[in-house]
């Protein structure tokens, strides 16, 4: 039997996150891994988590893990990190309804967004308009093979902007958010270095 009632309800929330994706424009690549290709994922994520994200693990509020983030919570939450570090900076609500607009000052500064909904975290930051694409054709299959390469990040096209994207629970621990922002500017400045070439 077929059936949205008989999915999981992950499996119902990565249905519906590609349902909002597609509205927007966006194409999500599905990417089958097998299980050797699949622990050298998990392995390389456990070298990339350095002090700073074990540190924020072990301060971590676990009576408070139940409740979802809201912008405004957010965005409070990732002021009083960035008072203790100078990785995140210019944190701000901006629009309606509001998102978290921040800097990411050790990768390149970066500007990213993060729109809080009921039920997760979507984080982005722009790599560069459409209309400054040389070659629209190499430029989409150059960033779908890099898609593969890139934990925890996807390209995308919104609008008239290529973005890099990912996204949590609205649930998640503030240590997994900093840890995607994080990764994020990595991503981010090696997708741009990638794809210079074919960039005005």
């Amino acid at each position: 039997m077929t059936g949205n009632r008989h999915l999981s309800p992950g499996a119902k929330r990565q249905k519906a996150f590609r349902e909002r994706m597609g509205t927007m424009g966006m194409t999500i690549p599905r990417i089958y891994m097998t299980a050797d290709e699949q622990a050298m994922v998990r392995t390389f994520l456990r070298q990339c988590r350095g002090e700073r994200t074990e540190r924020l693990i072990a301060d971590m509020d676990f009576s408070r893990l139940h409740e979802k983030w809201t912008a405004a919570r957010l965005f409070e939450a990732l002021k009083a990190d960035a008072a203790r570090q100078d990785a995140l900076t210019g944190i701000r609500l901006e629009g309606a309804p509001p998102a978290v607009m921040l800097t990411l000052s050790q990768h390149g500064g970066q500007t990213a967004r993060l729109a809080v909904s009921d039920e997760e975290i979507f984080v982005t930051t722009v790599l560069c308009e459409k209309g400054a694409v040389k070659q629209p054709a190499r430029f989409n299959e150059a960033c779908l093979r890099l898609g593969p390469t890139l934990p925890l990040s996807n390209v995308g096209l919104v609008g008239n902007e290529y973005i890099l994207f990912g996204q949590l629970s609205a649930h998640s621990p503030l240590a997994n958010i900093v840890e995607e922002l994080d990764v994020l500017g990595r991503n981010a400045v090696e997708t741009l270095s990638a794809l210079s070439a074919l960039i005005r």
